[in-house]
């Protein structure tokens, strides 16, 4: 059974406006990257019929995690897979826009919003285990 430690799994942290992504290392998580939406800009796809400009600017900023996670996977840097938290519409979202590749990475997902948790606290609510996760095969 393959398992992953020490930052090989990235965890990815998002609400529908910020994002952070994070490794654990050396039995602390560690903030890599972070981002809001007001710093960036995307296209939203079809909207359902009666949707907001602010359901397109959720959509918009799922589709732009959803991209960066598919970029790590198609980066070829060595990453045993993803982790990811978020409350269940933008949960439901950022999977939608995720490739093949990234979706098969997915080794475990959160709805719950741990953005605003600080990295020294998150580790307890992700409860890793002592080896590590184990990885889709």
């Amino acid at each position: 059974m393959v398992q992953s430690q020490d930052g090989r799994v990235i965890y990815v942290v998002a609400d529908g406006g910020k994002v952070r992504f994070l490794h654990d290392s050396e039995g602390k998580m560690h903030d890599v990257q972070d981002f809001d939406s007001e710093k960036h800009e995307a296209t939203p796809g079809k909207m359902p019929t009666g949707a907001t400009p602010k359901d397109a600017a959720k959509d918009g900023f799922a589709r732009v995690v959803a991209d960066r996670m598919n970029a790590l996977i198609n980066s070829g840097k060595a990453i045993d897979g993803f982790v990811l938290a978020a409350p269940a519409p933008v949960l439901h979202e950022i999977r939608q826009h995720l490739s093949k590749p990234a979706t098969a990475k997915l080794i475990k997902t959160f709805d719950k919003d741990f953005t605003n948790i600080p990295a020294h606290d998150l580790r307890k609510h992700f409860d890793i285990p002592a080896t590590g996760w184990v990885l889709p095969s």
